[in-house]
């Protein structure tokens, strides 16, 4: 399944794509009858409490085989894709939990000694936007570099799992832009500050479930600037993969519905070029992953 976070009439809710569109999931649970209630309460109506509930997601498949199953016109309303605002599928996460280092080739392009595993570090939930959103160049920093990166969402309370059962608390995958101010990077010897600027974390367009994509390893990822491809990978080549990167990260801390994992990006970054390359105001980033779409930001002046 595809799931959505999205906006109509100024009214933020959650969907589920089907045939002709999307889906409001608590209207549609509205329709099917009070089953699709969450602690006797009603149908969640964010991506977090739905990922927080344990058969949200059970829940929304049962109801999108219902639609299914009815004729045309018996089926509920569906919103055209065009007609509404897709958002960051989760606005504000517990944590973001990235990767630093995790394909070959960009280690090999930026120079660095290869780690045991993969470098480990925090972007501030505040930095994520959403699809189609402008991103104001930020005051303190003028060296933007783009980063495509496959995305878990977790979706069940994760901690000290193995390898073999790590695919059982991920809700699914979208993608992140872990987009880096290079000098901020540079110049404060830690990660975190030149990650979490405000607008620094594009995310979308959309959570496509664990079922549909399994360990997600195969994927083609591209970035374009401009429309001139930059990064152009697959997921295969990750040096560690989704199962050894959760079972790693949740012998260390626990897990939670809705956190977001960034799992690194490849080679073709822009820092690494000769000379460097660097967003500026009017570049557009179109970073796309195979079976999860596009996710589409454009840089403005700042503000």
């Amino acid at each position: 399944m595809r799931l959505f976070t999205y906006s109509r009439l100024g009214v933020s809710s959650v969907g589920v794509e089907v045939e002709g569109g999307i889906l409001d999931i608590p209207d549609a649970a509205r329709y099917f009858g009070s089953t699709y209630v969450m602690d006797g309460q009603r149908f969640p109506t964010t991506m977090e409490d739905l990922l927080a509930w344990e058969s949200g997601i059970d829940a929304v498949r049962s109801i999108a085989e219902k639609f299914e199953g009815l004729p045309v016109l018996e089926r509920p309303l569906v919103f055209p894709t065009y007609s509404v605002k897709i958002l960051a599928p989760i606005y504000r996460p517990g944590k973001i939990v990235a990767l630093g280092l995790n394909y070959k080739e960009h280690i090999e392009e930026t120079g660095s000694e290869t780690p045991g595993f993969p470098v480990i570090f925090a972007k501030f939930p505040s930095c994520i936007v959403n699809p189609d959103d402008v991103i104001p160049m930020p005051k303190v920093s003028d060296k933007l570099d783009w980063e495509v990166e496959l995305a878990v969402v977790i979706g069940k309370t994760c901690r000290e799992v193995d390898e073999d059962s790590a695919l059982d608390y991920v809700a699914g995958y979208t993608i992140i832009n872990d987009v880096s101010a290079r000098d901020l990077q540079r110049d404060d010897g830690q990660w975190i500050r030149g990650k979490s600027l405000d607008g620094l974390g594009p995310l979308g367009p959309c959570i496509v479930t664990v079922d549909e994509l399994g360990d997600a390893s195969g994927l083609t990822m591209q970035t374009k600037i401009n429309g001139v491809i930059k990064q152009d990978s697959t997921t295969s080549l990750l040096r560690y993969g989704v199962r050894q990167i959760i079972s790693h990260l949740s012998q260390s801390f626990t897990l939670e519905p809705s956190d977001i994992i960034a799992t690194g990006t490849p080679s073709g970054v822009g820092f690494t070029r000769d000379p460097p390359e660097y967003l500026k105001p009017g570049d557009e980033m179109v970073l796309y992953i195979e079976k999860i779409g596009y996710l589409k930001n454009r840089i403005i002046p700042s503000q």
